[in-house]
């Protein structure tokens, strides 16, 4: 079928997985401006589809909201669901560019919070702290595969430890059940005592807040915060998730991320291997 032309660029994104989100606007981004178009659609479904566990959910209502928040996203609309993304894309009155198989420059660099209307968000971070901050997400396993959980928790104490004696303040963050792990795996850190537990103390806004505008350095296990703080341009060092391994189904989704210069990644499977290596890169970088 012919497509209805306009100058805007059309993308799917799913209504829900906070991480998701970053890595398709920061490419969608890149590719609305090479094609000089004028803004962003958003085509989407009213149900989640959880790919990995094959259950259908609610949607995330504090999406929709967290997109009105960038001054490129012109709309949205709800003609896909991402059971059938090429079944659906096909249907699509527009063309809706397939972000995961469009590959761009590698040096390509963008600061995005730079069009994040912040003053939108129903809520933001206060900043009581005067040293410089490191956000520190230890774990997340929501939506995970029950299967691989084990190799996406990775203990990063010569990194925290690394983080303290370099002087920053260690913010954690994370849902309450991230709490629990949290403290199974560093009950016995030496440098514990100098963390900020914010575990279910502050929303989404106010998280991705702090994580874009107030951190010098995050910290991250495979989660969202890593995504939003290489997209801000904030040195990052991440323990990516088995999924995202070189030649693994989710691995096109960290070419999504440009902004190379500031981030390393290694991989949460090898456990102490990857709590040293990225140790050695924060003691050299950050």
């Amino acid at each position: 079928m012919s497509k209805l032309e306009d100058n805007l660029l059309h993308i799917h994104s799913p209504c829900g997985f906070w991480g998701d989100q970053m890595l398709f606007l920061f490419s969608a981004y890149y590719h609305m401006k090479s094609q000089k178009k004028d803004g962003l659609i958003i085509h989407t479904g009213k149900e989640l589809w959880h790919t990995h566990v094959g259950l259908y959910g609610p949607s995330q209502k504090d999406i929709f909201q967290f997109w009105s928040c960038f001054d490129f996203v012109k709309g949205i609309m709800f003609d896909m669901d991402q059971r059938d993304l090429n079944g659906n894309a096909d249907k699509s009155l527009y063309y809706v560019l397939p972000l995961l198989n469009c590959g761009y420059d590698d040096e390509y660099k963008l600061d995005l919070s730079k069009k994040i209307n912040f003053n939108l968000f129903p809520s933001r971070f206060e900043n009581t702290y005067i040293k410089k901050i490191a956000v520190f997400q230890p774990v997340s396993l929501l939506n995970k595969p029950e299967q691989f959980k084990q190799d996406f928790v990775c203990k990063l104490s010569k990194t925290i430890k690394t983080v303290a004696e370099k002087g920053y303040t260690i913010i954690a963050i994370g849902s309450a059940s991230d709490r629990e792990y949290y403290e199974a795996l560093y009950h016995d850190l030496p440098y514990k005592h100098k963390i900020v537990e914010l575990f279910d103390s502050i929303n989404m806004f106010q998280a991705i807040d702090l994580v874009m505008n107030h951190a010098d350095l995050v910290v991250s296990c495979c989660s969202w915060s890593a995504w939003y703080g290489i997209a801000s341009r904030t040195k990052t060092a991440m323990a990516l998730g088995p999924l995202m391994e070189k030649g693994k189904e989710d691995s096109k989704y960290v070419d999504l991320m440009k902004n190379k210069d500031v981030f390393f990644m290694d991989y949460s499977s090898k456990k102490e291997e990857t709590d040293l290596s990225i140790s050695n890169w924060i003691s050299q970088n950050a």
